[in-house]
C-alpha cells in the first residue's frame, strides 16, 4: 500500500529546512563589511583617524554636542574615571543592540580606553559594519589622567564654584 501524501510531507520537509537555512543565513548578515583590507590600511599609515589630547581638551571646554566620547572599557575602570559626558560602551559588547543609539548618529565618536590600540582595534571593527565618523583618542584614558589633569590643578580661585563662594564678599558681608 502507498502513501503519496508521504512523498508530500517529506518534499514539505525538506523544502521547509532549506528555507529555514536561508533565513538564518540571511538574518546573520546583519552587518556588511564596507571596507577593504588596502582602504583600511591606508586610513591607519594617514593618522587622520586621531583627535590629540589638546584638540580634545578643547572640545571638551566648550561643550561641543557634536562630539560624543565613548569609553570602550569596562564598567568598573569607566566609574574609577572616565572623561566627563563619555558614555561606556565595553568593547566586549560595542555591536550589543543596546549600544546603537550611541554609534548611529551624525555625531563625531571619539573611542577611548587605557591606551590608544585598542579604541584603534574596535574603530576598525565599528568601520567595517559601516559605522562613520569615528576617532581615536592619542594615547588614551592613561594619557589623558597623567598629562591633562594636571593641567587643572592651576586654575584661578575664580574658576571653581566652590571657590566662587568661599570669597564672594557680599555673602561673607552678609554672614556678619
Amino acid at each position: 500500500m502507498k502513501r503519496p501524501y508521504l512523498k508530500s510531507l517529506g518534499l514539505f520537509i525538506i523544502l521547509l529546512t532549506i528555507g529555514l537555512i536561508i533565513a538564518s543565513v540571511q538574518s546573520s548578515k546583519k552587518y556588511k563589511f564596507g571596507t577593504k583590507a588596502e582602504a583600511l590600511h591606508a586610513q591607519l599609515l594617514e593618522g587622520k583617524h586621531y583627535i590629540d589630547p589638546n584638540s580634545a581638551m578643547e572640545i571638551l571646554s566648550r561643550k561641543d554636542d557634536n562630539y560624543i566620547f565613548v569609553d570602550i572599557r569596562n564598567p568598573r575602570e569607566f566609574d574609577n574615571f572616565h572623561m566627563e559626558g563619555a558614555v561606556n560602551v565595553p568593547m566586549q559588547r560595542v555591536l550589543d543592540d543596546v549600544y546603537i543609539p550611541y554609534l548611529e548618529n551624525d555625531k563625531v565618536k571619539v573611542l577611548y580606553s587605557n591606551e590608544s590600540i585598542e579604541a584603534d582595534q574596535i574603530r576598525l571593527l565599528l568601520t567595517q559594519y559601516g559605522y562613520d565618523n569615528l576617532f581615536v583618542l592619542q594615547g588614551g584614558a592613561d594619557y589623558w589622567k597623567e598629562n591633562m589633569l594636571s593641567r587643572d590643578v592651576f586654575k584661578s580661585a575664580g574658576e571653581y564654584d566652590d571657590e566662587k563662594l568661599k570669597f564672594d564678599l557680599e555673602k561673607v558681608k552678609n554672614l556678619n
